[in-house]
């Protein structure tokens, strides 16, 4: 896994070479190199499992005969336009939740030089994921194909964000509206589709695999994978070490739908649940410290060590089921090996 990591990495300088001397971009410098800036300076750090993704779903997926080093490293680009879609993504995201640390360094926005300056550059990092694309790979037959499955991530994942907002302050305490159907729902559009069905289904494409069934397939499996995926980020958010995360958790100060506070407002007594909202949505260190506690009371780690483990055997029977001439279990089973039992 490490080597294909490094494979991968070493794609990045030629992308932002790309990106000033080929692209749009270049007829105006100071922009392409600024935008290289920003580019560089939020895709810094994290693991890049999502890029990585994409990649590994395109080598996996492929018939043997007919990979090529020119395929493997346009899947390297295509995942790297996944973490450049996910750049865009959190550096609007951070502005909304008035975060201020992403992956051990000052969000974007924090830059004494940036500020709400980091609304364009957000837009820019965007343009210059389809502008890059165009120069790797629009000379592809999939290449419309490819497009649309960025533009549809972008599309549902907006949606997420907007269900995720809107939760935590257009209907702030009204904690009726915390179900588990509710949360499902957020952790699909937010999570899932750019983090796993996009990278899944780029790999599909590259290998010029475009039966809707399979992906279809891919999509079901993708979304289970991508709920797993956000109940482990709403626990790190809120029991995650700094150091290892790299942020601070705001969930609680936020008000947000997430999985603790969902099972929380299932399990609590009447005087829990008083306790709950009173603290709840507070940025007062003393109500988010009795918010955690209350989730101990109530046993909620032991409780989310318990549904990790049964979503993931439940992942793995359902691939153990999929149609002999579909697609290997492998990938999945790959996907999910790195993130069982996450820390950061």
């Amino acid at each position: 896994m490490e080597k294909e990591r490094e494979l991968f990495l070493d794609v990045f300088p030629s992308i932002m070479d790309t990106l000033v001397t080929k692209t749009k971009f270049s007829h105006v410098p100071h922009v392409a190199n600024w935008t290289k800036k920003v580019l560089e300076y939020n895709l810094q750090g994290g693991k890049k499992n999502r890029g990585l993704s994409a990649a590994l779903a395109y080598e996996m997926l492929e018939d043997p005969e007919k990979i090529t080093e020119e395929k493997l490293k346009i899947s390297r680009v295509l995942g790297w336009c996944v973490e450049m879609l996910q750049s865009y993504l959190v550096v609007v995201d951070d502005m909304m939740d008035g975060a201020t640390k992403r992956r051990g360094i000052p969000c974007w926005y924090c830059l004494p030089n940036v500020g709400l300056g980091a609304i364009n550059d957000s837009i820019l990092i965007y343009s210059a994921l389809k502008e890059i694309l165009a120069a790797h790979c629009k000379h592809l037959p999939q290449y419309e194909l490819i497009v649309n499955e960025y533009d549809e991530a972008l599309l549902y994942t907006t949606m997420g964000q907007h269900l995720d907002f809107e939760m935590a302050h257009r209907h702030k305490k009204d904690y009726s509206l915390f179900t588990t159907e509710k949360y499902n729902s957020i952790a699909k559009f937010k999570t899932a589709y750019y983090t796993y069905k996009l990278p899944v289904c780029l790999g599909l494409l590259l290998a010029n695999k475009t039966d809707p069934e399979t992906h279809k397939r891919a999509e079901s499996i993708c979304i289970d994978i991508g709920l797993l995926f956000q109940m482990q980020d709403d626990f790190i958010d809120c029991f995650g070490v700094e150091t290892l995360t790299g942020k601070i958790g705001n969930d609680i100060q936020e008000g947000k739908c997430s999985w603790l506070a969902v099972q929380a407002l299932q399990h609590c007594s009447q005087k829990q649940r008083t306790v709950f909202v009173s603290c709840y949505g507070s940025p007062e260190p003393a109500h988010i410290e009795r918010i955690k506690r209350l989730y101990e009371e109530l046993e909620l780690p032991a409780l989310y060590h318990r549904t990790e483990k049964h979503l993931y055997d439940t992942i793995i029977k359902n691939l153990e089921q999929l149609p002999p001439d579909s697609m290997s279990p492998k990938l999945f089973v790959k996907l999910l090996d790195l993130i069982y039992d996450r820390k950061n």
